[in-house]
Protein backbone atom coordinates (compact mmCIF):
# COMPACT_ATOMS: atom_id res chain seq x y z
CA UNK A 1 0.00 0.00 0.00
CA UNK A 2 1.59 3.42 -1.24
CA UNK A 3 2.47 6.25 0.57
CA UNK A 4 3.27 8.36 -1.73
CA UNK A 5 3.07 8.33 -5.57
CA UNK A 6 6.93 9.68 -5.59
CA UNK A 7 8.62 6.17 -6.05
CA UNK A 8 6.41 5.16 -8.38
CA UNK A 9 7.19 8.33 -10.99
CA UNK A 10 10.71 7.49 -9.96
CA UNK A 11 10.89 4.24 -11.22
CA UNK A 12 9.08 5.47 -14.69
CA UNK A 13 11.23 8.01 -15.55
CA UNK A 14 14.60 5.68 -14.82
CA UNK A 15 12.79 3.31 -17.52
CA UNK A 16 12.46 5.86 -19.59
CA UNK A 17 15.55 7.29 -19.51
CA UNK A 18 17.47 3.59 -19.55
CA UNK A 19 15.55 4.05 -23.45
CA UNK A 20 17.19 6.79 -24.44
CA UNK A 21 14.13 8.92 -23.82
CA UNK A 22 15.77 11.88 -22.87
CA UNK A 23 13.42 14.40 -22.75
CA UNK A 24 10.49 11.89 -20.55
CA UNK A 25 7.81 14.05 -18.91
CA UNK A 26 5.29 12.66 -17.17
CA UNK A 27 2.11 12.14 -14.71
CA UNK A 28 -0.17 9.86 -12.70
CA UNK A 29 -3.15 10.56 -10.41
CA UNK A 30 -3.87 8.31 -8.14
CA UNK A 31 -4.44 7.38 -4.18
CA UNK A 32 -2.38 7.21 -1.53
CA UNK A 33 -3.13 5.73 1.76
CA UNK A 34 -2.26 7.72 5.43
CA UNK A 35 -3.37 7.39 9.20
CA UNK A 36 -5.83 10.14 9.99
CA UNK A 37 -6.94 9.83 13.55
CA UNK A 38 -6.32 6.60 13.85
CA UNK A 39 -8.17 5.47 10.75
CA UNK A 40 -7.09 4.58 7.39
CA UNK A 41 -8.14 6.96 4.48
CA UNK A 42 -7.09 6.82 0.59
CA UNK A 43 -6.37 10.63 -0.01
CA UNK A 44 -6.14 11.45 -4.10
CA UNK A 45 -3.00 12.75 -5.17
CA UNK A 46 -1.32 14.09 -8.39
CA UNK A 47 2.91 13.41 -8.97
CA UNK A 48 4.32 15.16 -12.30
CA UNK A 49 8.28 13.94 -13.16
CA UNK A 50 10.41 15.62 -16.30
CA UNK A 51 14.22 15.02 -16.61
CA UNK A 52 16.03 18.13 -17.05
CA UNK A 53 16.66 18.31 -21.07
CA UNK A 54 12.09 17.98 -20.78
CA UNK A 55 12.69 21.06 -18.84
CA UNK A 56 15.17 22.61 -20.63
CA UNK A 57 13.65 22.41 -24.04
CA UNK A 58 10.27 24.02 -22.60
CA UNK A 59 12.05 27.28 -21.20
CA UNK A 60 12.01 30.30 -23.61
CA UNK A 61 14.85 30.89 -25.74
CA UNK A 62 17.13 33.87 -24.53
CA UNK A 63 14.79 34.27 -21.74
CA UNK A 64 16.75 33.73 -18.70
CA UNK A 65 16.69 35.16 -15.25
CA UNK A 66 20.24 34.50 -14.21
CA UNK A 67 22.30 35.32 -16.15
CA UNK A 68 25.62 34.24 -14.39
CA UNK A 69 27.94 31.99 -15.47
CA UNK A 70 28.61 28.32 -13.97
CA UNK A 71 26.49 25.38 -13.45
CA UNK A 72 24.69 27.16 -10.34
CA UNK A 73 23.01 29.22 -12.57
CA UNK A 74 21.59 26.87 -15.02
CA UNK A 75 20.58 24.65 -12.82
CA UNK A 76 18.53 27.79 -11.04
CA UNK A 77 16.79 28.73 -14.15
CA UNK A 78 16.14 24.93 -14.98
CA UNK A 79 14.01 24.28 -11.50
CA UNK A 80 12.75 27.74 -12.36
CA UNK A 81 11.56 26.81 -15.79
CA UNK A 82 9.97 23.56 -13.59
CA UNK A 83 8.75 25.90 -10.83
CA UNK A 84 6.45 27.89 -13.66
CA UNK A 85 5.12 24.49 -14.68
CA UNK A 86 3.50 24.08 -11.11
CA UNK A 87 2.86 27.53 -10.70
CA UNK A 88 0.19 27.74 -13.76
CA UNK A 89 -1.08 24.72 -12.65
CA UNK A 90 -1.94 26.14 -9.20
CA UNK A 91 -3.05 29.46 -10.37
CA UNK A 92 -6.20 27.61 -11.78
CA UNK A 93 -7.55 27.40 -8.31
CA UNK A 94 -9.12 29.83 -6.40
CA UNK A 95 -6.95 30.92 -3.17
CA UNK A 96 -3.72 32.94 -2.65
CA UNK A 97 -0.52 30.93 -3.34
CA UNK A 98 2.56 31.19 -0.80
CA UNK A 99 6.06 29.15 -1.33
CA UNK A 100 8.40 28.26 1.10
CA UNK A 101 11.29 26.04 1.52
CA UNK A 102 10.26 23.11 3.77
CA UNK A 103 10.03 20.20 1.61
CA UNK A 104 10.78 16.64 2.06
CA UNK A 105 14.77 15.26 2.66
CA UNK A 106 14.33 13.19 -0.96
CA UNK A 107 14.19 17.07 -2.57
CA UNK A 108 16.98 19.37 -3.13
CA UNK A 109 17.26 21.52 -0.50
CA UNK A 110 18.07 24.93 -2.69
CA UNK A 111 16.28 23.78 -5.35
CA UNK A 112 12.36 23.11 -4.21
CA UNK A 113 9.81 24.68 -2.53
CA UNK A 114 6.45 23.98 -0.32
CA UNK A 115 3.35 25.67 -2.14
CA UNK A 116 0.16 26.63 0.24
CA UNK A 117 -2.84 28.18 -0.88
CA UNK A 118 -4.69 29.74 1.85
CA UNK A 119 -2.44 28.88 4.35
CA UNK A 120 -2.90 25.12 3.77
CA UNK A 121 0.06 22.80 2.44
CA UNK A 122 -1.08 21.64 -1.54
CA UNK A 123 1.94 20.41 -3.02
CA UNK A 124 5.54 20.19 -2.70
CA UNK A 125 8.22 20.46 -5.94
CA UNK A 126 11.85 20.50 -7.18
CA UNK A 127 14.73 18.84 -8.12
CA UNK A 128 15.19 15.03 -6.61
CA UNK A 129 18.48 15.07 -4.12
CA UNK A 130 21.39 14.25 -6.42
CA UNK A 131 22.13 11.55 -3.57
CA UNK A 132 18.59 10.03 -4.15
CA UNK A 133 19.34 10.58 -7.60
CA UNK A 134 22.47 8.46 -7.96
CA UNK A 135 21.05 5.87 -5.59
CA UNK A 136 18.78 5.08 -8.50
CA UNK A 137 21.23 5.58 -11.26
CA UNK A 138 19.32 8.28 -13.08
CA UNK A 139 21.53 9.21 -16.13
CA UNK A 140 20.04 13.06 -15.19
CA UNK A 141 18.66 15.33 -12.95
CA UNK A 142 15.15 14.93 -12.64
CA UNK A 143 12.39 17.03 -11.20
CA UNK A 144 8.91 15.84 -9.24
CA UNK A 145 5.90 17.61 -8.02
CA UNK A 146 3.44 16.32 -5.80
CA UNK A 147 0.37 17.70 -5.37
CA UNK A 148 -2.46 16.81 -2.94
CA UNK A 149 -5.75 16.85 -4.88
CA UNK A 150 -7.95 16.80 -1.93
CA UNK A 151 -7.09 20.17 -0.57
CA UNK A 152 -6.83 22.32 -4.17
CA UNK A 153 -10.43 20.81 -4.73
CA UNK A 154 -11.47 22.17 -1.51
CA UNK A 155 -10.61 25.74 -2.97
CA UNK A 156 -12.39 25.40 -6.39
CA UNK A 157 -11.45 26.92 -9.71
CA UNK A 158 -10.50 30.04 -9.83
CA UNK A 159 -13.10 33.07 -10.91
CA UNK A 160 -11.87 34.44 -14.44
CA UNK A 161 -12.21 37.85 -14.50
CA UNK A 162 -11.95 40.35 -17.58
CA UNK A 163 -10.56 43.89 -17.74
CA UNK A 164 -10.62 46.16 -20.84
CA UNK A 165 -7.12 47.12 -22.07
CA UNK A 166 -5.69 50.48 -21.22
CA UNK A 167 -6.23 53.16 -23.71
CA UNK A 168 -3.34 55.36 -22.26
CA UNK A 169 0.18 54.85 -22.44
CA UNK A 170 2.23 52.93 -20.02
CA UNK A 171 5.62 53.93 -18.43
CA UNK A 172 8.29 51.40 -17.72
CA UNK A 173 11.24 51.92 -15.67
CA UNK A 174 14.56 49.59 -14.97
CA UNK A 175 15.97 49.63 -11.16
CA UNK A 176 19.36 47.87 -10.91
CA UNK A 177 19.74 47.14 -7.31
CA UNK A 178 22.31 44.81 -5.20
CA UNK A 179 21.05 42.62 -2.61
CA UNK A 180 22.23 40.70 0.59
CA UNK A 181 22.24 36.75 -0.60
CA UNK A 182 18.93 35.84 1.69
CA UNK A 183 16.96 38.53 0.49
CA UNK A 184 13.57 36.73 -1.47
CA UNK A 185 12.06 38.32 -4.24
CA UNK A 186 9.05 37.80 -1.80
CA UNK A 187 10.66 40.76 0.59
CA UNK A 188 11.27 42.77 -2.44
CA UNK A 189 7.71 42.57 -3.79
CA UNK A 190 6.17 43.39 -0.62
CA UNK A 191 8.24 46.16 0.01
CA UNK A 192 6.90 47.58 -3.11
CA UNK A 193 3.51 46.31 -2.66
CA UNK A 194 2.73 48.02 0.81
CA UNK A 195 3.65 51.62 -0.82
CA UNK A 196 -0.11 50.79 -2.67
CA UNK A 197 0.65 52.57 -5.90
CA UNK A 198 -2.42 52.52 -7.55
CA UNK A 199 -1.18 53.18 -11.12
CA UNK A 200 1.43 50.01 -10.07
CA UNK A 201 0.18 47.84 -12.88
CA UNK A 202 3.32 44.95 -12.77
CA UNK A 203 6.70 44.59 -10.78
CA UNK A 204 8.94 41.84 -12.08
CA UNK A 205 12.28 40.56 -11.98
CA UNK A 206 14.40 40.51 -15.51
CA UNK A 207 17.58 39.53 -14.67
CA UNK A 208 19.92 38.11 -11.52
CA UNK A 209 23.47 37.84 -11.63
CA UNK A 210 26.25 36.93 -8.66
CA UNK A 211 29.78 36.95 -9.57
CA UNK A 212 32.25 39.19 -11.28
CA UNK A 213 32.11 42.50 -9.42
CA UNK A 214 29.28 41.46 -7.03
CA UNK A 215 30.90 40.24 -3.56
CA UNK A 216 30.24 37.26 -2.76
CA UNK A 217 27.25 36.52 -0.78
CA UNK A 218 25.15 39.10 -2.97
CA UNK A 219 23.62 39.30 -6.35
CA UNK A 220 21.99 41.66 -8.73
CA UNK A 221 18.88 42.34 -9.82
CA UNK A 222 17.36 44.03 -12.32
CA UNK A 223 13.64 45.43 -11.68
CA UNK A 224 11.33 46.35 -13.68
CA UNK A 225 7.92 48.33 -13.14
CA UNK A 226 5.16 49.05 -15.43
CA UNK A 227 2.69 52.33 -14.64
CA UNK A 228 -0.56 52.81 -16.17
CA UNK A 229 -3.51 54.72 -15.56
CA UNK A 230 -6.86 53.88 -16.70
CA UNK A 231 -7.95 57.62 -16.55
CA UNK A 232 -5.57 59.60 -18.01
CA UNK A 233 -2.16 60.00 -19.23
CA UNK A 234 0.37 59.72 -16.79
CA UNK A 235 2.62 63.02 -16.00
CA UNK A 236 6.37 62.80 -15.68
CA UNK A 237 6.79 64.53 -12.32
CA UNK A 238 4.27 61.24 -10.59
CA UNK A 239 6.40 58.65 -12.13
CA UNK A 240 9.66 60.31 -10.94
CA UNK A 241 8.14 60.79 -7.03
CA UNK A 242 6.63 56.77 -7.50
CA UNK A 243 10.43 55.80 -8.85
CA UNK A 244 11.77 57.58 -5.88
CA UNK A 245 9.32 56.19 -3.04
CA UNK A 246 10.58 52.38 -4.78
CA UNK A 247 14.23 53.05 -4.61
CA UNK A 248 13.44 54.12 -1.03
CA UNK A 249 11.80 50.79 -0.62
CA UNK A 250 14.57 48.72 -1.63
CA UNK A 251 16.90 50.68 0.04
CA UNK A 252 15.41 49.79 3.03
CA UNK A 253 15.53 46.62 2.25
CA UNK A 254 19.37 47.15 2.61
CA UNK A 255 19.80 47.36 -1.21
CA UNK A 256 21.90 49.35 -2.77
CA UNK A 257 21.32 51.04 -6.14
CA UNK A 258 23.50 50.25 -9.09
CA UNK A 259 23.82 53.37 -11.35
Amino acid sequence: MRTSLAPGMLDMLAWNLNRDVAEARLFEMGSVYELSGGERVEPRRACLGAASAAVVASLPAGGALDVSKGEHAAAAETFRGFKGDVENLLTAFAGDVSYDRETAEYFHPGRSARARVNGAVVAQFGQIHPEVAAARKLRQHVFLAELDLEQLYRNGLRAVKFVPLGKYPAVERDFSFVFAGDVSFKEVWKAVANLKIAELREFRPVEIFRGGAIAPEKYSGLLRVRFQSAERTLREDEVTQWSGRIVAALTGLGGVQRV
